[in-house]
Formats: C-alpha cells, structure tokens, sequence
C-alpha cells in the first residue's frame, strides 16, 4: 500500500498538496489578527501600520494583519485555509467557497500549490470574475451551501466536479479518487464522502461548454480503491498511455505467508506495479516509530518475499507518475 503524499509547506517534495491538513485553530488565528476597522482611533491604525512596516505583521487583505511569527508557521495547506477563514472575517461570512478551497475545506488532497487567492461561488448566470484576494466563479447551477468549521462551501460531490471540470484529468482524479475513498476512510467532523452516483450526477449538470466532457469522464473513471494521491495519478496516466487498467489493491501473500496489499496488480503477468512515494520513508506518520532505514528494508523484505513466489515488481515515483509516456515506457518493458 503506498504512503505517497504527506505535503505540507511550499518546499515539500511531493507535487500534492492537502493530506493530513490541520484546520488552524480559529481562535488561535483571531488572537494573532488584527484588522483595521477594529482600531479604536487613527493612533492605533497608525500603529498597526508601523508594526507592518517593521515586519511584524503581515498584510494578508486590505484592512487585514496577522502576527507575522504566527502566519510563517503555518504550512502551506493551513495557510489557504486560513486564508478562507480571514476572507469571511473580512468580506462577510456569506461568501460560499468553491473549486480548490473548497477542496481544501474538505480536506481533499489536490494537485500542485494552492491558489495565492481564495476562490468563491459567484451568482448562477454572472461570469467569473477576479480581484486581487479573491476568484469568483459563476457555477452555472443552483447549489445549497454546507458548512464545515463555520464556513459555507460547495457541497463535496460539487466541488469534486467543478474542480474536475477546470483542471487537467489528472487533478482531476486525485480528487475524485479521494471524495469515493472518504467512505472507507472518513474526516472526523468533516464528510462521510460520496459516491460514484452521485459524482456521475454531479457531473451531468455541468455545461459541456464548461468543462463537463472532462468532469464526466473523471466521474466515470474515479475509484475510492486509489489509496493515495500517487496511485491517482498513476491511474491517469496508465489511461492517457494506453496501458490496461490494473486491479487495485489486491490483497497477495508471500512465500512466508505473510499477506500484503499491492498498489496495482496485473494478473494475467502476476505483475505488481507500486508507487513509491518519499513519505513512504519519511513521514512520522507512515515510519510509525521506524527509522527511514528500517523502513527501507521492510519494504525490500515485502518485495523479497513476494518475488519468491513468482510475483514481478515495477516501481516509481512522482517523476514518472506524472508523465503517461515514461509510465507507458516502463510498464511495457515489464511485460504489459
């Protein structure tokens, strides 16, 4: 099972962004804001505005300060999400938050970096529109906002698709794969996720004109299986480069006996394709209490054991994953 995408600053090597995102504590984030129509008398707008000047607070809106120790220490995933939360402090809690901050809201992972802006539902029939802290987006349909954290957002099954829509397939898959694959593995407080029926539903209501071919298509081709952002895209570009789809993981057994899940399987080849993504051998979460080292060993002795039992082995990571032909290229000289 791969342990690919843990992301959680700007500089992490991994391309995804969203798994294992904390939601900033709200009250932590007010303590260490401050906001300029709160000043009691010009003194302290003044004042506010020299501590920006110095550096110590950073102006996140117009009218909008937050400690600038507090905001470098959050990560790039609780950066966005602080991001929304300052947006309905500042401009009004009735704004409905869409596309990819709405995905982080759900703690859906995404691919690439969060957007420098948060991204919000426009009114049906009004064009989408941009200003310097927020990208409105004219959804085209009626949608019934929930609320997650205190924030009104676009319902799951809606945001999967919207974001399917404007993005490339592959993104487009890490997000889907991990709405279905919230039913098997849910968010406390957050979603129990949703199904394929209703993504498929989802995305017939978008306009063709609107991205609604590739948001079918994503809907269709989605699988909760998918344990992890790596395996989605790999899935994508399998697709995009022709090959056949694999089984998902599928329970193996070693010659020890020892029962192991593989990624993807190929069983007319007994061929056992794995991502191998760098959380797997540096993540706390995924070492559980191993070194890097001792990790590294374990997954040699999995390999070992199922090569022993006539079970072949291709591997790779981001690089790869990200590019149908070198996926195609590597997984024909395995044999498909």
């Amino acid at each position: 099972m791969s342990t690919d995408c843990a992301a959680r600053s700007a500089g992490a090597e991994s391309p995804c962004h969203g798994l294992g995102m904390n939601t900033p504590d709200t009250a932590t984030l007010l303590s260490h804001t401050h906001l300029v129509r709160d000043a009691a008398h010009a003194g302290e707008r003044d004042e506010l505005y020299h501590r920006s000047r110095r550096g110590e607070v950073t102006r996140v809106f117009s009218g909008c300060y937050v400690d600038t120790a507090y905001w470098a220490s959050l990560g790039a995933d609780d950066t966005h999400r602080a991001l929304a939360q300052l947006s309905a402090l500042t401009f009004g809690d009735d704004l409905v938050f869409s596309h990819r901050t709405a995905a982080a809201l759900w703690r859906l992972p995404v691919l690439g970096a969060w957007p420098a802006r948060v991204h919000v539902a426009g009114p049906r029939g009004s064009g989408g529109r941009a200003s310097a802290t927020l990208a409105r987006h004219a959804l085209g349909i009626e949608v019934a906002a929930e609320r997650v954290g205190g924030l009104q957002l676009t319902p799951l099954e809606v945001t999967v698709v919207q974001l399917a829509a404007v993005e490339r397939f592959s993104a487009g898959v890490v997000v889907a794969d991990a709405a279905l694959r919230r039913r098997a593995h849910p968010v406390p407080g957050i979603s129990a996720g949703c199904g394929r029926d209703e993504l498929v539903l989802a995305a017939s209501r978008v306009a063709l004109n609107h991205g609604g071919a590739r948001a079918r298509a994503v809907a269709h081709f989605a699988d909760g299986r998918a344990d992890r952002p790596g395996e989605s895209v790999s899935r994508a570009s399998m697709r995009a480069a022709g090959i056949a789809p694999p089984e998902l993981q599928v329970e193996l057994f070693g010659a020890s006996g020892k029962r192991y899940f593989a990624d993807f399987y190929w069983r007319a080849l007994r061929l056992i394709g794995e991502f191998d993504g760098v959380a797997k051998y540096s993540d706390p979460t995924f070492l559980a209490g191993r070194t890097p080292q001792q990790a590294l060993l374990d997954e040699k002795a999995r390999e070992d054991d199922l090569r022993a039992v006539n079970h072949g082995f291709s591997r790779w990571g981001w690089d790869v994953a990200l590019s149908p032909a070198r996926l195609g290229a590597q997984l024909r000289r395995a044999g498909l």
